[in-house]
């Protein structure tokens, strides 16, 4: 109960924020998952739903509900928040340095929540990203940019690839599966 509670309120305030600050990139992600989270809350008797008319809904906080809602709120907004703050602060030191060696593209391999605060960081920093690269998502659109596979990739012969994520252990199984590829790593 505590897990969906924390996620429902923590997804509620980073939607408002969103919506608040108007930055569409990120809308179509959170809303998804505050649908899903909404539907498994009523569900559970968390949350009331109350139709004020034809377009128009209400949704109510159960006592049960109002009791978490608190300190769970606090704790899952704070460690959102630390965690953004720091991975963006770990991208923005590790990337940097492409900007200002004149570097004007990149690529990103793996789409998880790493790469969505990476790219917010290429974006600040005025880089462009020539390609998401995910060979388990070839196909999908990601914030605009078609995924590609891996081979195509190296057939662009673009410049630079950056890892997304954090994870020693993929960052190093990376390595080994793509030898003949030049990457970035943000950690290292």
């Amino acid at each position: 109960m505590n897990k969906y509670l924390a996620e429902f309120f923590g997804t509620l305030l980073f939607v408002y924020i969103i919506l608040a600050t108007g930055n569409p990139i990120a809308i179509g992600i959170a809303l998804g998952l505050v649908n899903h989270l909404l539907k498994k809350m009523v569900k559970k008797g968390w949350i009331k739903i109350k139709n004020i008319d034809a377009k128009k809904i209400r949704y109510l906080i159960t006592p049960e509900g109002a009791r978490e809602k608190s300190s769970l709120l606090y704790k899952r907004v704070e460690g959102t928040i630390h965690f953004y703050l720091e991975a963006k602060r770990v991208i923005k030191d590790k990337v940097i340095h492409l900007k200002n060696e004149g570097i004007e593209d990149v690529s990103i391999y793996g789409i998880n929540h790493i790469s969505e605060v990476l790219f917010i960081v290429l974006k600040e920093l005025g880089l462009e990203l020539a390609y998401v690269v995910d060979d388990n998502k070839e196909g999908e659109v990601w914030f605009g940019y078609t995924v590609v596979n891996m081979n195509e990739f190296v057939k662009s012969n673009t410049n630079v690839l950056i890892i997304a994520s954090f994870d020693k252990e993929e960052i190093a199984d990376f390595y080994k599966e793509h030898e003949n590829v030049k990457v970035v790593v943000l950690r290292e």
